[in-house]
C-alpha cells in the first residue's frame, strides 16, 4: 500500500514540476518575443533615412536613466 502511495506522490510531484517548467519557459518565450519586437522598431531593420543625400536607414535610440 506504501509503494502506492509512494508513486501518487511521485507523479503529483512530476505533474508539479512540469507546470512550473512550462510556465518557466511561456514566460522567457514572452520576454524574448517582446525584446525582439522591440529591435525591430527601433535600430537597424527600421527603414528610417536620416538625410536626403545618404540613403542611411539606421536610427538609435538613447534612454537615460
Amino acid at each position: 500500500m506504501s509503494n502506492l502511495k509512494n508513486k501518487k506522490n511521485n507523479i503529483e510531484i512530476l505533474v508539479e514540476n512540469f507546470i512550473i517548467f512550462s510556465l518557466l519557459v511561456f514566460f522567457l518565450i514572452f520576454k524574448s518575443l517582446k525584446t525582439l519586437s522591440k529591435i525591430f522598431s527601433y535600430g537597424i531593420f527600421k527603414n528610417e533615412t536620416l538625410t536626403t543625400k545618404s540613403n542611411l536607414g539606421f536610427d538609435m535610440k538613447i534612454k537615460i536613466k
